[in-house]
């Protein structure tokens, strides 16, 4: 099964379906792009851009509600060290005995969002993972080991500190959340993933949850004039403590910023360009051989990564899909440094409906 392709035929459907509800018929969706200082106040806030894969970026008024549900799929190719791409004999060369060749990842994320004032919104994420890993053996052998489940479920909060969310303009806000263990550090699958062989520990990535309670503080900036909107935001994720395997995943900091551009009142394409650089694993799970493979030592996990990204957003400002949203995002890494051996990223693809009222 191809997935990745899978992916990209649904996001053009997804596409077609949402542009023929919006248009209604290509003179209403002429007439819409012609002008957009015929909407309400309520209707310029809700086009202020979502930012898929972008925690807590948006705001909503007080009272309102949003429901949705956001798809991620990433596929990891090419085994790297430092700015280089190794081969799997060099891998060898280094004393390991097994060589991840690729890793898929996919997340479905439920979510949902009140704003009990205009100035604080709060928000619930629940992940769902499905992870393949590839491997290859200094003998020759390859299989393929798997993990899916619940991830960490994340509460967050944006509060504006400067700036007013209905009018626009230039706005501050504060981000203070927290993740909750509710991924396993237990995630087991057979030995060279045969059926007929006992269940091993998989390694770090492939584990679903930290096993710790991390802290999500952040700060974002957002600005609109005309039909462009634009923003910036800074987050990390601090591990708090050790979970019960005696270890914690490093910290994770984020930087991303983004530009938008409003075609008309329901479609609005962007550039993203997001930046992360995360620490080694403290401590070590005694289950893993360190010297097995790369992403069983937890001294080579530390990285960082710069991705450009291109997206759109389709929004129904009126008619029977008031209120919905469809966001589709793709892309890849322009520069990434790893302490390997480790697997690359090799692209992203996100797709997003949200429904708010």
């Amino acid at each position: 099964m191809n997935i990745g392709k899978m992916t990209r035929t649904a996001s053009v459907w997804l596409i077609s379906a949402m542009l023929w509800f919006m248009a209604g018929s290509p003179g209403k969706a002429a007439e819409k792009a012609a002008d957009l200082t015929g909407l309400s106040l309520e209707e310029l806030y809700n086009l202020d851009v979502v930012q898929i894969n972008v925690l807590g970026a948006h705001t909503h008024p007080k009272g309102q509600a949003m429901f949705g549900y956001h798809y991620m799929f990433m596929n990891m190719e090419g085994i790297r060290d430092g700015d280089d791409e190794i081969s799997p004999a060099e891998v060898f060369s280094r004393g390991f005995t097994v060589a991840h060749t690729r890793m898929q990842m996919q997340m479905h994320m439920m979510e949902a969002m009140y704003a009990p004032t205009d100035r604080l919104t709060l928000m619930a994420m629940l992940p769902y993972k499905h992870m393949s890993m590839e491997h290859a053996m200094s003998t020759g052998a390859h299989f393929t080991q798997h993990a899916d489940g619940v991830g960490d479920v994340e509460a967050l909060g944006s509060y504006t500190v400067l700036g007013d969310n209905r009018q626009g303009g230039h706005r501050l806000m504060l981000n203070a959340g927290l993740s909750l263990p509710t991924g396993s550090i237990e995630v087991k699958d057979h030995r060279m993933g045969d059926a007929s062989m006992p269940r091993v520990k998989l390694e770090y990535p492939m584990q679903l949850g930290s096993g710790t309670y991390d802290l999500l503080p952040g700060l974002t900036y957002l600005g609109d004039a005309g039909n462009w909107s634009w923003g910036a935001q800074g987050i990390a994720t601090v591990r708090l403590g050790r979970n019960h395997n005696d270890y914690r995943f490093g910290n994770q900091y984020r930087v991303t910023t983004w530009a938008a551009y409003g075609i008309t009142d329901w479609l609005a394409p962007y550039v993203r360009f997001d930046g992360r650089y995360w620490e080694n694993v403290h401590g070590a799970d005694e289950d893993l051989n360190p010297n097995a493979s790369g992403e069983a030592n937890p001294r080579i996990q530390a990285g960082k990564r710069i991705d450009a990204l291109f997206g759109v957003t389709l929004y129904a400002p009126r008619g029977t899909l008031k209120g919905a949203r469809l966001m589709l995002e793709g892309g890849l890494p322009v520069y990434q440094y790893l302490k390997g051996p480790q697997l690359g990223t090799d692209y992203i693809l996100s797709a997003g409906v949200t429904y708010a009222f």
